[in-house]
C-alpha cells in the first residue's frame, strides 16, 4: 500500500500537479432540494478543474460530496465555472466559506451575478466563465464527486489566471492541510 502521510512520496507527488483557483456556481428552486426549502444559490471555491474533452467541449471538476454545492448541481443539472484572476485573490477564502446570498440584489459573497442560459449563476468577477450543462457524474470511494459538464458558453476577460504557486493558499496532496 501507499504511504498517505504528509511528507510522502506520494504527497510530495501529488503537489507537482498544478491547480489554480476558480468559483463552481449554482441555482435550484428549493422545491427540488431536500436540504432546504427555498430557491438556492450554492457557491463555492474549487482548486481541481480540467478540461477533459475537445469536442464536445467538456471539463471535469471535483466537488467535495458533504457540500451544499454537490446537492444543488445534481438537481439543477448545470453549473457556472469562474476562472479567477491574480486580482482576485481574495474571492478565494471568501468563497471558500458559507455562501450568502442577496437574491434582491442579484450577488453572492458580495459579487453581482446574472442568470447564465443554463440557468446557473453567472459571477461578475475572473477572468473567465464557462457555463456547462451537467454531462455526467462519477462517484468514487473518495471524498470528492467529479462532474462532467458540457460547456455552454463561454466568456472570457483580459487578465491571467491564478494558481496556487501565486498563493499561500494549497489544496493539494493527501491532505487538505498537508
Amino acid at each position: 500500500m501507499t504511504d498517505q502521510s504528509p511528507n510522502s512520496p506520494l504527497d510530495k507527488a501529488l503537489k507537482q500537479l498544478t491547480y489554480g483557483f476558480y468559483i463552481v456556481a449554482t441555482r435550484k428552486e428549493g422545491s427540488d432540494l431536500k436540504t432546504r426549502s427555498e430557491d438556492w444559490v450554492s457557491a463555492s471555491t474549487v482548486s481541481w478543474a480540467t478540461q477533459s474533452s475537445f469536442d464536445p467541449p467538456l471539463i471535469t471538476i471535483a466537488i467535495q460530496k458533504d457540500s451544499d454545492v454537490n446537492e444543488t448541481i445534481q438537481k439543477a443539472q448545470s453549473f457556472s465555472l469562474t476562472v479567477l484572476g491574480k486580482d482576485d485573490e481574495e474571492l478565494i477564502k471568501k468563497f471558500a466559506k458559507q455562501t450568502d446570498v442577496d437574491y434582491g440584489a442579484h450577488s453572492v459573497n458580495g459579487i453581482s451575478y446574472t442568470e447564465g442560459e443554463t440557468g446557473a449563476p453567472v459571477l461578475d468577477c475572473g477572468v473567465a466563465t464557462l457555463e456547462c450543462k451537467l454531462e455526467d457524474a462519477l462517484t468514487t470511494h473518495g471524498d470528492h464527486i467529479l462532474f462532467v459538464g458540457k460547456v455552454i458558453k463561454a466568456t472570457s476577460k483580459d487578465g491571467q489566471p491564478i494558481t496556487e504557486l501565486d498563493t499561500r493558499k494549497h489544496y493539494e496532496g493527501v491532505s487538505p492541510r498537508s
